[in-house]
């Protein structure tokens, strides 16, 4: 399981900032930035939304509390502007995957 740490630096180097730019966006002192990336503070409440809100990614994301599926489809709406429509395609699409992932797991068994 990822930490805080490893999710803010995914989010960070996906849009190509490196540690310095990215604190100066979200208006954090780059020490504070520096140790939330390495898991040596913890995050507050301030900081997360500062982070969550440029992202466009939910606090759960951060902090490890939230489901996949749920990120994907924040993120097809907001970065892909997907309609509900093709949302809800995509998601058959997966849940159809699961269920021959789970049907050719039991096969393997037998």
């Amino acid at each position: 399981m990822k930490t805080i740490g490893e999710r803010i630096k995914e989010l960070r180097e996906a849009k190509g900032l490196n540690s310095k730019e990215i604190a100066n966006i979200l208006d954090i002192n780059t020490s504070t930035y520096s140790k939330l990336e390495n898991n040596k503070k913890s995050i507050g409440v301030l900081e997360l939304r500062k982070i969550t809100e440029y992202f466009s990614v939910s606090a759960d994301y951060i902090l490890g509390t939230n489901k996949p599926e749920a990120d994907m489809v924040m993120y097809m709406k907001r970065e892909k502007n997907m309609s509900e429509e093709d949302i809800e395609e995509v998601q058959m699409i997966l849940s159809m995957m699961d269920e021959a992932i789970t049907l050719f797991n039991m096969k393997k068994r037998i």
